[in-house]
């Protein structure tokens, strides 16, 4: 089994102009989150940089492939499911980029960050 956050009903889409794409149903659905902490939107906050608190108004929704996109509605954002599944697809992937951006090694050795600081 894997342990990816995609199925039948939902699934990740891939990022466009820093906009996460969910499809949830038949619907695509795009919100614009950094990789920091987003109050009303993560759970926990393990330090670091803090953003706005989300607007679920921000999202936007596209009924189709070939219409444009659209704000979404009250009645969509009031729907029991919509905004834990929409968290979990978009937080596992926010994860994904975060632990890959972390774990990216330094081009220069510790040597050289010492020697560059030290000569300034």
């Amino acid at each position: 089994m894997s342990k990816s956050a995609n199925n039948s009903f939902s699934a990740y889409m891939g990022k466009h102009d820093g906009s996460y794409l969910v499809r949830l149903g038949s619907k695509i659905y795009s919100a614009k989150l950094s990789l920091n902490f987003t109050p009303d939107f993560d759970n926990d906050f393990a330090g670091g940089a803090q953003e706005l608190p989300f607007n679920w108004y921000s999202v936007r929704v596209q009924d189709n492939p070939h219409s444009d996109f659209r704000p979404v509605t009250t009645e969509e954002l009031s729907r029991d499911w919509f905004k834990p599944a929409f968290k979990r697809i978009v937080n596992y992937q926010r994860t994904l980029e975060r632990s890959a951006r972390n774990s990216q090694i330094s081009r220069y050795s510790a040597n050289q960050r010492i020697a560059y600081k030290n000569g300034r």
